[in-house]
């Protein structure tokens, strides 16, 4: 499979997980989200996980508002 679209895929995913952080459930990554800077580092922070650990990206988020 060619990296290009692997990329976009893992994207689509992050997005697909993405969509369900709140303020209830992970207040921090979504102030970030808020604007194209936020949303970027977030998705970099997401891909690099996935990358080094293998972990899901829904999986991904819960321990980056930890670490915020």
């Amino acid at each position: 499979m060619k990296a290009n679209k692997l990329i976009t895929e893992l994207r689509a995913l992050i997005l697909d997980a993405l969509q369900n952080v709140n303020d209830s459930n992970c207040p921090k990554v979504n102030k970030l989200l808020l604007d194209k800077e936020g949303y970027e580092w977030v998705e970099k922070q997401i891909i690099n996980m996935v990358i080094d650990t293998g972990q899901a990206p829904e999986m991904c988020i819960p321990q980056i508002e930890s670490e915020l």
